[in-house]
C-alpha cells in the first residue's frame, strides 16, 4: 500500500516537473531521486512516463537543441556539452547535432554572434578586441577553425608599424637615375 502511494506521488512529481518545459529522461531520473523517492518508485514512474511519451530523449534533445540555437546562437561544440550535461545517450546527441547544423549553418551563427559582440566593443585596441572576439566565439561553443577564420577576416592584424605613434610619411614617386660622367665641383 505504501509502495503505490509512493509511486503516485513520484508520477505527480514527475508530471509537475514536466509542466515547464520538456525534461530528459535522466533530468527526472535526478528530480525523484532528489525529491527522496525510492528506486522503485522512481523506475514505475519512468516507465509509466515513457509509455505514456510525456518523456522522449530524441524529442527533448531536438527541442532543447533548437532553442539554444535561436535564442542563444551556440556552436556545435557548446551544444554537445549542454546536451551530456542533460544526460543523453551519445547517440541520441549526435543525431541531434548533425540534424540540427545542416539545418542551421554555423558559420553563419558564429558571423551574427562576432557582428554584434563588435558593435558592442568599446576597445580601440585591436589585439584586445582580437583576443576578446576569439574567446567570446570559443564560450560559445564554435569550432577553433570556424573563430580563426572569422577574426582574421572582421578585426584586422595589426603590423610592427602600425604601433608607431608617428605619421607615415607621404608616398614617394621613383626618381630615375641618371648617369653623372663628370663631377662639377665648385
Amino acid at each position: 500500500m505504501l509502495d503505490k502511494e509512493e509511486s503516485k506521488k513520484a508520477r505527480k512529481s514527475a508530471i509537475r516537473y514536466l509542466v515547464y518545459r520538456d525534461r530528459s529522461r535522466n533530468e527526472i531520473v535526478r528530480h525523484l531521486k532528489e525529491k527522496g523517492f525510492s528506486e522503485n518508485s522512481t523506475d514505475e514512474t519512468i516507465a509509466f512516463l515513457e509509455d505514456n511519451d510525456y518523456i522522449n530523449d530524441p524529442r527533448f534533445a531536438m527541442q532543447f537543441g533548437r532553442s539554444r540555437i535561436k535564442n542563444k546562437k551556440l556552436g556545435r561544440l557548446r551544444l554537445e556539452r549542454e546536451l551530456r550535461d542533460k544526460g543523453l545517450e551519445a547517440s541520441i546527441i549526435e543525431q541531434t547535432l548533425n540534424t540540427l547544423y545542416e539545418e542551421y549553418d554555423e558559420s553563419k551563427l558564429a558571423m551574427a554572434c562576432a557582428k554584434k559582440k563588435l558593435e558592442s566593443s568599446s576597445s580601440s585596441d585591436i589585439e584586445k578586441q582580437r583576443g576578446q572576439l576569439a574567446r567570446f566565439l570559443d564560450r560559445k561553443g564554435f569550432h577553433s577553425s570556424i573563430v580563426y577564420q572569422l577574426v582574421t577576416r572582421l578585426v584586422p592584424h595589426v603590423t610592427r608599424n602600425d604601433l608607431d605613434p608617428s605619421p607615415p610619411p607621404p608616398p614617394t614617386k621613383i626618381k630615375h637615375h641618371q648617369t653623372v660622367t663628370s663631377c662639377d665641383q665648385d
